[in-house]
């Protein structure tokens, strides 16, 4: 009986707990139903969104040709060395070898050497020429004198022939010193070493008085007035010279800084290379300074130490014209998206055009755009969704209408 009344109390008391969470359970229900009938009730609507702020410039067509930039040295556009062909010893220089100022124009003498024997040579052959040259006219007075004897019978037709073989004897004679005079006169003018152009010595390698060597250097002369640069330049941009590969001087400007000024010369393409570096996949370009007196500067004043010239071995750099292709706009390199497109502003919306990369100097990109630009304005502002039509102010254009209100 025991047993009976204690399964009942703990089946009355496992049911007041069923109950009481039931109850519980009833009650957040019936709370959460009533705060969701009692919350305000948001009604939608439509937001006004903000027309993104562009920054923009010209798109102005290209109106000269391309540059085509390379650096490069200042070189004598020709160089030799000078050197006698014989050997002997120095008697006197050209004042522009000595002190390696001033210049010499072609045919000047440069070097003369030790000439006293070859004029020796040529006096003793003059003598003879002058002996035999007598001998020969006796011999012809008594050749004549025989030939008239001879037909009067009055001597023998061996004496004739004595004399005519001595005349014959005499005139090979005559023959043979006039060419050895011809010989020692080219080995006298071998010891003097004329200009071969107009120019300026580059190094002197002996002095007055030195001996030298048949061939050996004596000075290096260069074309002062007519020097070169070397550039390096890229197979793309040697396609845009014009008839760089046919034989036409595309023109060039070439600076140098000196002394904290540039100086600017005209120039003219004057070589290329046959073949591209292996190592750089480049070609060699030689431009060349005609008239290195013409070099000007922006800066008129005088220098203490005069004019300039275009100095050996100083860096220059050049600047080629390039073609100059129809529809070809300069644009900032950043403004050439995916390197096929531009955004323009057009019409106060986005407009995406196509455009072929013809050219790229430095920070500056030469495109070809062939869609119609008429005014459009080009965008220089990344934009985060380009969507053509996209609405888009040009930021120039608010700031100038806050100014006037």
């Amino acid at each position: 009986m025991a047993k009976f009344w204690r399964t009942v109390g703990r089946i009355l008391r496992e049911s007041v707990w069923i109950v009481i969470a039931a109850a519980v359970v009833y009650g957040g229900f019936q709370g959460f139903k009533l705060l969701g009938d009692r919350r305000p009730v948001v009604e939608a609507a439509l937001v006004d969104r903000p027309i993104t702020l562009v920054e923009t410039s010209d798109l102005v067509p290209l109106t000269g040709p391309m540059p085509v930039r390379g650096d490069g040295f200042v070189r004598p556009y020709r160089s030799v060395a000078v050197s006698a062909l014989g050997g002997g010893r120095i008697v006197e220089l050209h004042p522009a070898l000595i002190d390696q100022k001033g210049q010499f124009v072609a045919g000047d003498i440069l070097v003369r050497l030790d000439d006293s024997a070859e004029r020796a040579s040529i006096d003793q052959i003059a003598a003879s020429i002058a002996a035999t040259e007598a001998r020969l006219d006796l011999n012809q007075i008594q050749l004549d004198r025989t030939q008239t004897l001879r037909e009067s019978g009055s001597v023998s037709q061996g004496a004739l022939d004595q004399l005519l073989a001595q005349n014959g004897e005499l005139l090979a004679n005559l023959e043979g010193y006039r060419a050895a005079r011809v010989v020692g006169q080219l080995a006298l003018d071998n010891r003097i070493v004329r200009a071969p152009f107009d120019g300026a010595a580059l190094t002197k390698l002996a002095e007055v008085g030195s001996v030298v060597a048949a061939g050996q250097s004596i000075a290096e002369i260069y074309t002062s007035g007519q020097l070169g640069v070397d550039i390096a330049i890229r197979e793309t941009d040697a396609a845009l010279i014009p008839g760089l590969f046919v034989g036409q001087n595309a023109t060039a400007v070439v600076s140098v800084r000196f002394a904290g000024r540039d100086i600017v010369w005209d120039a003219r393409v004057t070589r290329v290379a046959p073949s591209v570096d292996p190592a750089t996949r480049t070609l060699a370009i030689t431009v060349e300074i005609n008239n290195v007196h013409a070099g000007r500067s922006d800066d008129t004043s005088e220098l203490a130490s005069g004019a300039p010239p275009a100095l050996i071995n100083a860096l220059a750099r050049v600047v080629i014209s390039g073609d100059q292709p129809e529809r070809t706009y300069q644009i900032p390199s950043t403004a050439l998206r995916g390197g096929d497109a531009v955004w323009v502003l057009k019409q106060g919306a986005l407009a995406i055009l196509p455009a072929t990369l013809m050219h790229v100097d430095g920070e500056t990109s030469y495109v070809q755009i062939n869609s119609p630009t008429e005014g459009a304005r080009l965008i220089l502002t990344a934009l985060a969704s380009p969507i053509p039509g996209l609405e888009l102010r040009d930021v120039a254009a608010v700031t100038t209408a806050a100014v006037m209100d």
